[in-house]
């Protein structure tokens, strides 16, 4: 298996932990389902209106608040995005067939995972951009990766900071909170910050200064600060049921993230990823 493949593999594996349960609940009176259903409505709608306030500023997402290849003809070439495109098209397609035909892979991603509308994966991602978008307040901008970068570059979450002009972090959402699976992510982060000096993106967003003025652009981003975001189960269905459980997710967040940088910082950093840690960790102070 290829170690793209197993990414994603690892991937879906981790939403699938993160199971909301609002879609089948066993025993559920019909009135419960009723009220789910229109609690991830709502969810969609949110993300719906801060995609169309955020392409009124220029940022180039689509519905779903996650980044559009397509809006970056003339920064790569057409047959680099589409190549892009037809990567993660097969890569869908390995996922569905692995279930279907009930192959190996098939725990990963059962074939009820695989005939959804929106897979769990989707919903856990935008109750996350929701959750960021409310409680960071309209100073940020607040994306969810392309698919593209989502699979080859593991990041889910990108968030700029308007007023410093500057990306000031990334996240990548995991479903354990606990155990070996929670500490292996723990670590796998930890070294990418280490080792690789963060996170790349090549569907990025930048600021660019030019005759006086900074202007939102598009492309290659480098050396951003990668933290996780860990939620449970439970905790994800408790705020999908009850959306004013969202301010204390957001503040559980950033404790987790303030304990992630001081231990980033207990080894030399990649002097670009550090001068955006520091940015970024001066910025959150107010939280």
């Amino acid at each position: 298996m290829t170690d793209r493949i197993y990414y994603w593999r690892l991937k879906e594996h981790d939403m699938l932990e993160k199971e909301t349960q609002f879609l089948k609940q066993e025993g559920a009176k019909p009135e419960q389902k009723e009220d789910k259903k229109e609690g991830l409505a709502e969810l969609r709608d949110r993300i719906r209106k801060r995609s169309l306030e955020l392409r009124k500023e220029g940022v180039p997402v689509d519905e779903r608040a996650r980044i559009n290849v397509d809006e970056f003809h003339g920064i790569y070439s057409g047959q680099s995005i589409e190549s892009d495109k037809a990567w993660i098209k097969e890569l869908k397609g390995r996922w569905k067939e692995a279930a279907i035909a009930g192959s190996n892979l098939s725990w990963a991603f059962p074939k009820e995972e695989a005939l959804r509308e929106m897979p769990t994966g989707d919903i856990f991602e935008m109750l996350t951009t929701s959750i960021l978008d409310k409680n960071l307040g309209e100073d940020f901008i607040v994306t969810r990766t392309s698919e593209y970068d989502d699979a080859r570059n593991k990041v889910d979450h990108m968030i700029a900071h308007k007023p410093t002009k500057t990306i000031v972090c990334a996240f990548d959402e995991i479903g354990a909170v606990s155990g070996e699976r929670f500490k292996e992510k723990q670590n796998k982060i930890l070294e990418r910050n280490w080792k690789r000096g963060g996170a790349d993106l090549k569907y990025g967003i930048f600021f660019e200064g030019k005759e006086g003025k900074m202007k939102l652009k598009k492309g290659h981003v480098f050396q951003v600060p990668l933290f996780y975001l860990a939620m449970s189960k439970e905790d994800i269905k408790k705020t999908l049921d009850d959306p004013s459980q969202q301010e204390k997710v957001f503040h559980d967040f950033i404790g987790s993230v303030k304990e992630q940088i001081k231990k980033l910082r207990e080894y030399p950093l990649h002097p670009k990823l550090k001068e955006r840690l520091d940015s970024f960790e001066e910025i959150i102070e107010k939280f």
